[in-house]
């Protein structure tokens, strides 16, 4: 196996693959790509123009599908080539075991492991992770799409390189896409100056939360946590059960303030690519 960003990525299979399953259709519902090519059940993902990795990446959803790996391997390959975007392969639970041989073998490179996490939207658990009241000058908005997008790029998004006039209009692009309701939030101070956002997808049962963004000198004072409390309580008041989310294993402040409201590790995904020519 190749040198990784971290010799520990995962391939753990959780025993209960129907719910892996379910958190997979709602990141496709979440996070729509511009180009989709189905062969079986694998899924080319190609949106041009657009930085993140899982709406340019080939997704798999059945592990007994992997029938002729190395032809179709190549045919994904070559419709990541003719639209200039570098093929990625989403790992998730999912993925046939025998494509996990085929790739180990030939040295590819397994990097960018992140966890997705779910909790019940109980009551109690909303109280318990709930945020402690903020100062009188912050106002809770939910925005319309494109007034969250200024707002986002405005707190500095999720990284620089999501806060690019290209990433954000491909991002726009993506979003106006999504065939579900956005819960686009904004906390702004008296002046009405953003301090932090989050955007939610709320899906039926579920609710996705995603790009929750503090401004750089405006963390650690809890406002995140008002977001995600105002998120959560919104979803279960509208019919969702269950709340999801990904992240990463080194953000250790996000992973503290999720296990507040009881989410929990459902899986892992990480990423693989082809060795790179030297």
């Amino acid at each position: 196996m190749a040198i990784t960003e971290a010799d520990d990525i995962g391939r753990a299979r959780p025993a209960d693959l129907s719910a892996v399953f379910a958190l997979e259709q709602a990141n496709l519902t979440a996070f729509p790509s511009l180009m989709l090519h189905f062969d079986g059940a694998w899924l080319t993902r190609l949106s041009p123009g657009n930085p993140a990795r899982r709406v340019n990446s080939l997704n798999i959803y059945d592990p007994a599908d992997d029938a002729d790996i190395e032809a179709r391997l190549a045919r994904a390959g070559a419709r990541f080539a003719d639209t200039g975007i570098a093929m990625h392969l989403r790992w998730t639970p999912l993925v046939p075991p025998a494509l996990d041989d085929f790739i180990d073998a030939r040295g590819w490179e397994r990097y960018a492991q992140t966890e997705v996490w779910a909790a019940a939207l109980s009551e109690s658990g909303l109280m318990h992770g709930m945020a402690r009241p903020l100062a009188d000058d912050y106002r809770m908005h939910r925005l319309p799409l494109a007034d969250w997008l200024r707002d986002f790029a405005f707190v500095g998004g999720t990284g620089v390189e999501k806060v690019t006039p290209q990433a954000l209009s491909a991002l726009r692009a993506s979003l106006e896409k999504v065939p579900a309701e956005l819960l686009a939030l904004s906390l702004r101070d008296g002046n009405g100056e953003p301090q932090a956002v989050l955007l939610g997808v709320c899906d039926g049962t579920l609710i996705g939360i995603f790009d929750v963004a503090t401004r750089q000198d405006r963390r650690r004072r809890g406002l995140a946590a008002m977001l995600v409390t105002y998120a959560l309580a919104y979803g279960r008041e509208t019919g969702a059960k269950k709340a999801w989310l990904q992240v990463v294993a080194d953000n250790a402040p996000a992973r503290d303030l999720y296990r507040r409201f009881g989410f929990e590790p459902v899986y892992d995904y990480h990423y693989c690519r082809m060795p790179q020519a030297v």
